[in-house]
């Protein structure tokens, strides 16, 4: 008889890596120098877009070429051109530089990778996420029964701060949809409010015409009596108006609604109030803050961002309702494959099922540092954006666009107040407020953003960073002044050479 033929298995694979430890060791040590050195480079790479996509290896790999290859790849064509968003002269948009115990708490949240979307997925990122919200229900000042959730940031807090208030207010919407209602809903936020509000009301079916921007006052807040009369002349026209959202900190100017009155007129009217505190949150660390933010416990639903003034790495945001009951009948859902219901479960939270252990890196950085000294830097990034603020007071040259709530300053170079100036118009003002920031952009020296303020554009000094000086705050004002009057003399017509 012939004999069998033999079949040869192929080996059992794992992903698992040779030396972990060691391949560990190396990334703690590329984060580390890359930390220790954060402003020894310039804030942003200049290489174009098409410069990365060549240096930056393509091809999808059939065979790995191994994890020593790979990070020397993330060294050589990665780490390179990352934005040094730590520097200390990074002061755009508002995402701060991100304190290094949080990074560690990042870390270990990817390493422990727990799956929070019910309590037996990872029953301590549950205890966790619980313990980090009840301490911003405690700096809010929400009562008992507060409820919340971590989120990836302010954008989607928003989202989930306005799902919420549309089902408290038409919650027939959740089982038949908008045609279900016969008044077309509006919700109001200040000129000033963050584009995040007219997405959430696409995506809500609400459509972002619904949103009425309420005019604001010299200091960028909310004018209340608008506000009234807006919701007013809304219901006698037959909208139903049902959500007010007030601004904590606006992106622009970092303005602050008096939130007090906001709150009235919500109690008067029957409406939701949301307050986007994304940044200004933070401030409620210092007795300037809470003074400012007086009213925010009055809110039913605040939006706070983690990643922003208290120095956690990206992504981490935060939605916080005064009625846990109600955050919990807008997104409780079943599902046979997910076992027992536990009334810990996360997914009744959020729509989000899949999800981080993002608390782990909250809490850990908090444990580490303590809020108070969270405080101290906020205090000073506050008077910071001052010393910016009374330093362009002070010049002929700039010209102050709005006061300093929190910690941004916005200003304005004037070139018209440099003797033998050629003319410049509002028009060309503005263009060249666009080219003092390329200039410093390509100098390597600093990052900022512009500003329109009152239709008028500007530079934008937003200081959310726990390594800025007042010698950096000087340097840049010192370094856009000369650009501005390098700038100045060449003409408005060499703006465009």
């Amino acid at each position: 008889m012939p004999e069998a033929e033999t079949t040869t298995m192929p080996p059992f694979e794992t992903l698992d890596l040779d030396d972990l430890h060691g391949d560990l060791t190396r990334v703690a040590g590329m984060i580390a120098d890359r930390i220790a050195h954060i402003a020894d480079a310039p804030v942003v790479h200049p290489a174009s877009h098409d410069a990365i996509v060549a240096a930056i290896p393509g091809d999808l790999p059939v065979e790995g070429i191994g994890v020593d290859a790979a990070l020397q790849e993330v060294a050589d064509h990665v780490a390179p051109f990352a934005t040094r968003i730590g520097h200390p002269r990074f002061l755009a948009w508002i995402t701060t530089s991100p304190a290094p115990a949080g990074t560690i708490g990042d870390v270990l949240c990817t390493g422990l990778n727990q799956a929070p979307l019910s309590f037996k997925g990872g029953p301590a990122a549950t205890v966790l996420e619980e313990i980090v919200l009840g301490w911003f229900h405690r700096l809010l000042g929400f009562p008992e029964g507060a409820g919340g959730t971590i989120v990836s940031g302010g954008t989607m807090a928003n989202l989930m701060g306005l799902t919420v208030a549309r089902h408290a207010h038409f919650p027939e919407v959740g089982t038949r949809g908008l045609c279900a209602l016969d008044k077309t809903p509006v919700l109001y936020v200040s000129d000033q409010g963050h584009m995040s509000i007219e997405r959430s009301a696409a995506l809500l079916g609400l459509g972002s015409e619904n949103v009425r921007a309420i005019p604001s006052d010299a200091a960028c807040r909310i004018i209340p009596e608008a506000l009234r009369e807006r919701i007013r002349a809304d219901r006698a026209a037959g909208f139903a108006p049902f959500c007010v959202v007030g601004q904590a900190g606006t992106v622009t100017a970092g303005a602050v609604d008096p939130l007090d009155a906001l709150a009235d007129i919500c109690a008067d009217e029957g409406l939701w109030l949301h307050v986007d505190a994304a940044y200004g949150g933070a401030a409620l660390l210092t007795q300037h803050g809470r003074s400012l933010l007086h009213g925010i416990e009055r809110a039913d639903s605040v939006c706070v961002d983690p990643h922003k003034w208290f120095f956690i790495p990206l992504e981490c945001g935060c939605t916080l309702f005064r009625d846990r009951t109600v955050q919990t009948d807008t997104f409780k859902a079943k599902a046979a494959y997910l076992g027992q219901e536990s009334p810990h479960d996360l997914k009744n939270t959020t729509f989000i099922l899949s999800r981080a252990n993002r608390a782990l890196k909250v809490w850990f950085a908090f444990r580490t540092y303590g809020t108070a000294k969270l405080a101290r830097i906020i205090e000073r990034n506050m008077a910071q954006a001052r010393l910016f603020h009374d330093l362009c007071t002070e010049s002929p040259e700039w010209q102050v666009l709005a006061p300093v709530a929190l910690s941004i300053a916005c200003a304005r170079f004037v070139p018209s107040a440099m003797a033998g100036a050629p003319h410049w118009d509002e028009a060309a003002t503005d263009r060249l407020q666009v080219a003092l920031l390329q200039r410093l952009e390509q100098s390597g020296e600093g990052f900022l953003t512009p500003a329109l303020v009152r239709g008028r554009a500007g530079v934008r000094l937003c200081v959310a960073n726990h390594r800025t000086t007042d010698d950096d705050i000087r340097m840049l004002f010192d370094l856009m002044s000369r650009f501005g009057r390098e700038l100045a003399a060449l003409g408005p017509e060499g703006l465009h050479a």
